[in-house]
């Protein structure tokens, strides 16, 4: 009977070894992704003052895509949700900066899983037409109204009525991700209705080759 005892115990401290390391592993997480966001505003500060341009090199976008979604599946494991891959690009070759373009999609991933009032489900797609790389991020979240979607991507623009004002954080996010798709010369825009959730549909120019 000890035996039994024993071996009940032992699997209980396994399994709760087991969930004080995941939480461990996404309080860090959580901590860099923190340190990024500051390093992201040094950045926007740096490029609207100096005008400078990042570092860039030919770079294929599904790798980026793939380690944007590491970064945030423990968070959404830990909310029972998950994230559906459609890569169709063909071509996904483009002249950028690695670090920053993960940046910018862990962003809108994060805002995905943050702004989902239910299990996060995000669904990401990829496709191509002659000249560039289209990736559509869309969520299941609360959406927003075209009011807000005209200003989401402004510094500090934060909505002020609703659910969203109650998620923490300082509006400073999507501008980042407007600034960084601007200087890849690419384009972003959003489809979304309240309640219904949001697509953020993101173009870049694809090398020529």
């Amino acid at each position: 009977m000890s035996k039994v005892k024993n071996y009940y115990w032992d699997l209980a401290e396994k399994e709760s070894d087991t969930i004080i390391n995941n939480y461990v592993k996404m309080i860090r997480e959580e901590n860099s992704r923190m340190l990024d966001q500051i390093e992201n505003i040094l950045t926007i500060s740096q490029l609207e003052k100096n005008n400078k341009s990042l570092a860039k090199t030919s770079i294929n976008m599904h790798p980026i895509i793939n380690n944007a979604i590491n970064h945030i599946k423990l968070i959404i494991s830990n909310k029972n949700g998950m994230i559906i891959k459609n890569l169709k690009a063909v071509d996904d070759l483009f002249f950028g900066n690695k670090n920053h373009f993960t940046n910018i999609l862990i962003n809108i991933l994060d805002n995905a899983v943050k702004y989902s009032k239910h299990t996060p489900k995000i669904n990401i797609e990829t496709k191509n037409d002659k000249s560039n790389i289209f990736i559509s991020i869309r969520d299941r979240g609360i959406g927003m109204n075209s009011k807000t979607q005209k200003k989401i991507f402004e510094k500090f623009y934060r909505e002020q009525s609703g659910n969203i004002h109650d998620v923490k954080g300082h509006g400073l996010g999507l501008s980042y991700v407007k600034k960084i798709i601007d200087i890849h010369k690419g384009l972003i825009r959003i489809e979304s209705k309240k309640g219904e959730g949001s697509n953020f549909i993101i173009s870049i120019p694809l090398i020529n080759r």
